[in-house]
């Protein structure tokens, strides 16, 4: 099993050690709670928080968990190769390696920009803007990216810093709008939320290159950065191509059963999954997908009928601080600070969901995340009348 996020983690669930010899591997030795990431820019979340141990949870699975970077995947010897030249041999192999961090090309974005996909870099990207707001002259930071991690990362900024005047955000966006592929009036809502900061959007401007303290437009326009966080979003893992699995670039065509339809053997599921029907690239759509994609593993070992993937219609939550939270689904969309508290609830939710230790083990991280959210979300609220005057202000936005 390559890979445990969401999509792994739900197929490791899915073989019983009884029956199946299983391997889970993935580079890092933490499960990390991406949706989540955002809120360490604000110090709303510690890294702790939103990490399981990958061996403890493997080893309470009955399955064992290996620390590797996959270098080669041969599916016609059914064959894997790790960057310590382990060779592991599989009958049944769930690939749910993600992506990797999109770059689309601009010159200097991966030597200058800080990446956005990973609780270390968003752990340092909170960092780096607390040193800028501890500046004498007004630190600049520039988000790359208008979509649903630019948002959420604008909105952990001004939670912070916004009445502190020691920082100026410029949020860059190729397309026309923010959260394009949102109605319409959500980006109108987002402007207007941002009226009164230091906060500037550069819309239908792609970025062209990336300098250690600044950017230039593909429009030719300069924009001085101090901090360039790049939310671009995540591209094809090369292993997929290398494999036959995916055309160069591309993610790998699956069939319903969540098989590769160049081979069979191989299960595919979360970002690195291509369906007829494409999904967004969401955690809750990828912990379901592990979940199929192990169940049916199972069944082709066992000989049974597999059963195909069906995704649940599940509306998004994106936060924005603690200034908004919104609801989308379909042409649906309602905003409002009270939405945060259904966001970490899912959370708590779901971490208690993956945690594969017994109760007992698991009462205490759960007694500690509440207290942290207590303390960060709901105590600041109580304790400021402009917070809870947002807490009571919910609107319906589009309505299709």
């Amino acid at each position: 099993m390559l890979g445990a996020g969401f999509a792994g983690l739900g197929a490791a669930r899915q073989l019983p050690a009884k029956r199946f010899d299983v391997t889970l591997v993935d580079r890092s030795r933490w499960f990390e709670f991406l949706p989540n990431i955002h809120e360490l820019l604000s110090g709303v979340k510690s890294p702790g928080l939103l990490r399981i141990p990958l061996a403890a949870h493997a080893r309470r699975l009955g399955h064992r968990f290996l620390r590797d970077t996959v270098l080669a995947i041969d599916p016609e010897a059914q064959r894997i190769v790790t960057r310590t030249r382990k060779a592991l041999r599989y009958d049944a192999l769930v690939l749910a390696l993600g992506g990797v961090n999109a770059t689309y090309g601009v010159a200097g974005a991966e030597q200058h920009a800080l990446p956005f996909k990973s609780v270390a870099q968003c752990a340092r990207i909170g960092r780096v803007l607390s040193q800028l707001a501890r500046q004498r002259e007004p630190g600049r930071v520039v988000i790359v990216g208008g979509g649903l991690e630019g948002v959420e990362a604008l909105g952990e900024v001004l939670r912070r810093h916004r009445t502190g005047g020691r920082l100026h955000v410029t949020v860059v966006e190729a397309r026309e709008r923010l959260l394009a592929d949102a109605p319409a009036a959500l980006h109108e809502h987002v402007l207007s939320l941002c009226e009164g900061w230091n906060v500037d959007f550069e819309l239908g401007s792609p970025v062209a290159r990336v300098a250690r303290r600044s950017l230039r437009l593909e429009c030719g326009r300069r924009l001085s950065s101090d901090l360039t966080i790049w939310t671009g979003g995540p591209a094809p893992n090369p292993v997929l191509a290398e494999a036959g699995l995916a055309a160069h670039g591309a993610w790998a065509p699956a069939a319903e059963s969540l098989q590769s339809r160049a081979h069979p053997g191989v299960f595919l599921a979360g970002d690195a999954c291509a369906l007829a029907e494409p999904l967004p690239k969401q955690a809750y759509h990828a912990l379901d997908m592990g979940v199929r994609a192990g169940d049916n593993a199972a069944r082709t070992l066992d000989g049974r009928r597999l059963r195909p993937f069906r995704p649940s219609a599940k509306p998004t939550l994106i936060s924005f601080g603690d200034l908004s939270c919104f609801l989308v689904a379909g042409e649906w969309v309602v905003a409002g600070a009270a939405l945060g508290a259904a966001k970490e609830a899912v959370f708590e939710a779901v971490m208690g969901q993956l945690d594969a230790d017994p109760l007992w083990s698991r009462l205490p991280r759960a007694l500690d995340r509440a207290d942290r959210a207590a303390r960060r979300l709901l105590w600041p609220t109580l304790g400021s009348l402009e917070a809870l005057r947002r807490q009571a202000q919910v609107a319906v936005l589009s309505t299709g």
